[in-house]
């Protein structure tokens, strides 16, 4: 009786524990899209550094208990003490992981909660079988210790035990929004692509469309499939008139898929660049990708295309009419923009519309403002709102958090963003900060993704930002390439300073000229 007691007390509590120490692979999971190949990625990028963690933590439980029962094993029930060793090292693994500053914490979704409980619930089952196994072997529950050396494993079979379910749950999320589609026949659908500024332009169409419209758009950057299902299926009501739909992608197909569910009146590709190029395999495969769009709209459905993208250009001349290309002056566009003036209080430029030109202020900032703005007012007009309506409607429009976003604070000029980078969004961050008459930092930990060429477009960077500015903060392992870059285009070596955390690089920024301008540019999950 006291065995069989002891044996479900262990087997709760080793469940407990083990589910505890699992929060980083939980973490890991999530950030990483709830794809192995993510969580591998990361690994690899921190040389198996957790898996070092785990594999010491259990050999050194089994150590300990091991030796503690074959001294102990005579004296009654005394040797069941020797579970203080398992005890002992997962709370000091849990404890030595909470004190890591994680910028993106687990979220506790309803995925994740299910993720969890069927993690807990697994290693319930392999403590209880390991204890059985002990019992047979002669060495009771000390092979418990095996399952903290077993967690990344542990993990990731949940994971794949889970996984049909979240499958079958996904795919009715989108069934349902599809199914509701269908039942707007009269809905305006607009559908926004490409490698960088989809959130920017959303924002900017969207503004435009609400002086005449009812408009949903889709939120924050939920641009996959389950997101854009969510929004339809959570924000979406009879009385809506345009949905806008952000459509994001990191494989061959995705596109489609988004596409294929929203069936777009209006597809706008803001430009292609090698963002996610690590997934894709290929520039090529980025254009196949983001064309998807195009292929799927809607019958005589409108291709907008923006001009500074080069790559675009090209796609617009393959595409059928209707079809628009929206530029610069230089451009052979339909409508165009000129006389750009970016300032530390936003975006100015002229639109031209069938020969008629209009001026726009707006507290966006960067050169790529006014593309983008072409672009939603190419579709906005179509929609019947006047180039001066658009105009007045973006005066008020404020930053997206985290992209562009001009902050003052304790005397320093703060542009953030964060939120991710490109080698084009740089240039573009760069540009703002070079005009701004202050003592220029940025602190960044350069871009990812990229595939082979990570290193080449991290060295450009650099070289990028040794013409802009006085002080560089590099963040993380791919300061070194960054750095190469900066001393290349003349930066002093002593102006390039690289540390370990985001803590570190806000430190040092107080060592600096009280008169600052800070670039933000990118800030990487916890899992790169």
């Amino acid at each position: 009786m006291i065995q069989l007691t002891m044996t479900i007390l262990y087997t709760v509590l080793s469940s407990a524990l083990l589910t505890a120490v699992s929060v980083k692979m939980f973490q890991m999971y999530q950030l990483g899209g709830y794809k192995v190949k993510g969580v591998v990625n990361w690994f690899r990028i921190t040389r198996g550094d957790y898996l070092i963690r785990y594999f010491g933590a259990g050999f050194f439980s089994l150590i300990g208990m091991l030796v503690f029962y074959m001294c102990f094993k005579s004296y009654s029930y005394w040797y069941y003490i020797g579970y203080i060793f398992f005890l002992g090292f997962s709370i000091l693994f849990i404890a030595l992981n909470r004190r890591e500053v994680n910028k993106t914490p687990v979220k506790y979704t309803p995925r994740m909660v299910r993720f969890v409980t069927v993690a807990a619930v697994l290693y319930a089952a392999e403590t209880f079988f390991l204890i059985w196994l002990g019992g047979i072997i002669g060495v009771s529950y000390t092979l418990i210790a095996l399952l903290l050396m077993l967690v990344p494993f542990s993990v990731t079979l949940a994971h794949w035990l889970v996984k049909p379910f979240e499958t079958l749950n996904n795919y009715g999320y989108k069934v349902r929004a599809t199914k509701y589609l269908k039942e707007m026949p009269e809905l305006i659908r607009v559908g926004i692509t490409g490698s960088f500024g989809k959130t920017t332009e959303k924002a900017i169409l969207k503004c435009m469309l609400e002086t005449k419209y009812t408009v949903c758009a889709s939120k924050a950057s939920y641009n996959t499939p389950l997101g854009l299902a969510r929004t339809v299926n959570n924000d979406l009501t009879d009385d809506t008139q345009v949905l806008i739909a952000e459509m994001g992608a990191r494989n061959v197909g995705d596109i489609a898929e988004l596409a294929k569910i929203v069936v777009p009146n209006y597809g706008l590709i803001t430009g292609i660049g090698n963002q996610h190029l690590e997934t894709f395999g290929s520039r090529e495969n980025i254009k196949r990708t983001k064309y998807e769009l195009i292929e799927n709209l809607a019958v005589s459905g409108l291709a907008v295309f923006n001009a500074d993208s080069t790559d675009n250009i090209e796609m617009f001349t393959k595409t059928r009419e209707p079809r628009m290309l929206t530029g610069a002056a230089d451009t052979d566009a339909e409508i165009t923009y000129d006389h750009v003036r970016v300032s530390s209080e936003g975006t100015e430029f002229d639109i031209t519309v069938n020969g008629e030109t209009t001026h726009f202020t707006t507290k966006l900032l960067g050169k790529h403002i006014a593309g983008l703005t072409t672009m939603a007012l190419a579709v906005a007009f179509s929609l019947g709102v006047t180039p001066q309506e658009a105009a007045e409607a973006v005066k008020t429009l404020q930053p997206v958090p985290h992209r562009l976003e001009l902050i003052e604070e304790n005397g320093m000029i703060i542009i953030d963003d964060a939120y991710n980078s490109n080698p084009e969004g740089a240039a573009n961050a760069l540009g703002v900060l070079k005009e701004i008459d202050r003592y220029k930092v940025i602190v960044t930990p350069g871009m990812v993704e990229l595939g082979q060429e990570e290193a080449a477009c991290n060295r450009a960077l650099g070289e990028k930002i040794g013409a802009v500015c006085d002080t560089a903060i590099l963040v993380g392992a791919r300061g070194a390439q960054i750095k190469e870059g900066a001393i290349a285009a003349g930066m002093h070596e002593n102006a390039v300073i690289l540390v370990d955390t985001l803590q570190e690089a806000v430190a040092c920024l107080r060592t600096l000229p009280a008169d600052l301008a800070v670039l933000f540019e990118n800030d990487l999950p916890d899992n790169y």
